[in-house]
């Protein structure tokens, strides 16, 4: 699940109407770095630099907290991902050009790699809590919606039917990845390889 840095949403003065986006901002920060433990009242308050009862002034709960926070991440990363595809072009001819095209977008360097360890955490966790399902849901689309650009670029017969089955596999070959340490460019472009190897299988020669 790809993916927001830590870095990415930058802390600013949390003043009046700004404050409730501040809040957000601080929780989606808290996620990339930390996961959903890493997310308490008094964490994001913190990071926000707002005393303490203005989170439960803003959000009623945790939960609420969390699912907004995972909504503004996952159009954050929506957009990311559209720039990125934007870029592909056409001529994508082969499962090397495909799966390398794709794991730029996806995986512009290890940090993004990483990041995506709290994607996982959230499609996990909404299997337990329903108001996660949704921005799970809608990352999980947009996903699938790349993947069928690629794979139609790169040749594939039935693009539509295959998108989900491809994504599944990368999330399982990042998964993999990720549980043995993404150190650096070295580690990324072996995660880049074993998705050439996804492509080969579902892409026609050529």
């Amino acid at each position: 699940m790809s993916t927001t840095s830590a870095t990415d949403i930058a802390p600013r003065p949390a003043h009046g109407p700004a404050r409730r986006g501040s809040i957000l901002e601080a929780t989606v920060r808290l996620l990339v770095r930390g996961g959903l433990a890493g997310v308490t009242h008094r964490a994001v308050a913190r990071e926000a630099e707002v005393p303490l009862a203005a989170t439960t002034y803003y959000f009623r709960s945790k939960e609420e907290l969390l699912g907004e926070a995972l909504a503004l991440m996952v159009e954050d990363e929506i957009r990311r991902l559209g720039e990125r595809a934007a870029q592909l072009g056409e001529g994508l001819s082969s499962p090397g050009e495909s799966a390398t095209a794709l794991a730029e977008v996806l995986f512009p360097d290890a940090d993004s790699a990483r990041a995506m360890l709290a994607k996982f955490e959230v499609y996990l966790e909404a299997a337990r809590r329903p108001e996660l399902r949704e921005p799970a849901a809608h990352w999980q689309d947009a996903l699938a919606d790349l993947a069928t650009m690629t794979l139609a670029a790169g040749g594939a017969t039935d693009p539509e039917r295959l998108a989900p089955v491809v994504i599944a596999g990368i999330d399982g070959i990042v998964i993999h990845e990720l549980s043995r340490g993404l150190a650096g460019d070295l580690d990324v472009a072996r995660l880049r390889a074993m998705l050439e190897q996804l492509f080969a299988l579902v892409l026609p020669a050529g």
